[in-house]
């Protein structure tokens, strides 16, 4: 009778190979974990650690979950008082000629980044929040310095990026500081600016948008600084306490189909993670399916990480279908956490079995430092910001 070979297990691997795959693994682990900050970052809401049921339902299917109760109709704004004949005009800016000369140049038709347009009011509204100033559009332009030009830093546009016409040319900002003193124009970018970031705090009115005048705040008018260039001033009647009220009122939370993510985007994620993760997963499967495990556990552990994966992305397109594409979305709640639950057992099952006691004592000492190290920055500064934001979204509701 034929004895069977004895089989291979990742044990009987030399040391050094053994020390590789462990390095490997808790490297997929780490970028795993980055990809779980990302998240929280891009797509949980203010004070959750992940995204909630309700912010995945709405991120992919674009859709109102219907098992929650429906949302109480907008309250009525206050109307902003009649302008009277004789209220006096005052210096505005023409904010509307402003985002288009030095933001929608690139986030705008055939531009850079015409993914994020901004050449219409609801291209704008999207990049914004409750209150204003927590939106992305304000954060990008409220810098102190212009030395980085990146998606978190737009101060350039008003400067070294931006460009303005003059006796019908485009002018670039190395030929206008040869043309104006540097200074002088450095002052005038800097009113467009504040002017911006002022328009956004008020709320964003889309009135003070369409005609393209919106009254500079008081500080702005007594700098004595005129914007001339490229004929960024006029005037306007003086924007009162209840239309900034109404106009912060104005910018409400977003709907769920400004919330869901493009047919793009969608595409875009879709191909790297079928494409990424299915080598990765191949690679953390097959580790484990060569470790000393009975058959049954190899046999379920080792495939079910791809096996989710590809659930999960399928349910992405699936959930943009009308009425049942929110129980689709839900779904990939739950595969999510098979790909992260099947993931943590594949490494941390993997590296166990690879080593034998006195290699499993050094293992268990590292992860006590890990754990510590992981807990201590979760008490020290994740959980205090949690907490802020919590703070902050319940302030916005009263």
């Amino acid at each position: 009778m034929q004895i069977p070979a004895p089989r291979f297990h990742l044990r009987d691997l030399p040391l050094p190979a053994r020390v590789v795959l462990t390095v490997f693994l808790l490297t997929i682990g780490l970028g795993y974990l980055s990809a779980l900050i990302q998240l929280h970052f891009k797509h949980a809401g203010k004070g959750n650690v992940m995204p909630s049921i309700t912010d995945v339902v709405e991120n992919f299917s674009g859709q109102r979950p219907p098992w929650l109760p429906p949302e109480a109709p907008p309250e009525q704004l206050p109307q902003a008082p009649a302008v009277k004949a004789d209220q006096p005009l005052v210096a505005a800016a023409k904010i509307k000629s402003i985002i288009t000369d030095r933001c929608a140049t690139c986030h705008g038709p055939d531009g850079e980044k015409d993914d994020i347009p901004l050449d219409t009011f609801a291209g704008i509204k999207k990049l914004l929040d409750t209150p204003p100033n927590a939106g992305k559009f304000h954060k990008v332009i409220n810098k102190d310095g212009e030395e980085n030009f990146n998606k978190d830093n737009m101060v350039q546009a008003f400067t070294r990026k931006s460009e303005d016409m003059i006796n019908g040319v485009a002018t670039d900002w190395k030929a206008l500081i040869k043309l104006f003193p540097e200074a002088q124009l450095r002052k005038e970018r800097e009113t467009e600016r504040k002017a911006l970031l002022a328009w956004l705090e008020a709320g964003a009115p889309e009135s003070a948008y369409l005609v393209d005048a919106f009254p500079l705040p008081a500080e702005l008018r007594q700098d004595n600084i005129v914007i001339i260039r490229a004929n960024y001033l006029t005037k306007a009647p003086d924007i009162t306490a209840e239309e900034k009220a109404a106009g912060a009122a104005a910018v409400k939370k977003k709907s769920p189909k400004e919330r869901q993510l493009s047919v793009e985007n969608l595409t875009q994620s879709t191909h790297a993670h079928l494409l990424t993760f299915a080598l990765l997963w191949t690679a953390t499967g097959l580790i484990f399916a060569f470790t000393s495990y009975p058959l049954i556990v190899r046999l379920a552990v080792a495939p079910i990480v791809l096996i989710a994966q590809v659930v999960d992305v399928l349910c992405w397109w699936l959930a943009r279908i009308p009425d049942i594409g929110p129980y689709f979305a839900v779904t990939i709640v739950f595969t999510g956490a098979v790909v992260g639950m099947g993931l943590m057992l594949q490494i941390l099952m993997s590296i166990f079995n690879m080593y034998t006691s006195k290699g499993r004592m050094v293992l268990a000492f590292l992860a006590v430092f890990a754990i510590a190290g992981v807990g201590t920055v979760y008490i020290k500064y994740l959980e205090p910001e949690l907490a802020a934001e919590k703070r902050d979204a319940e302030s916005r509701k009263q």
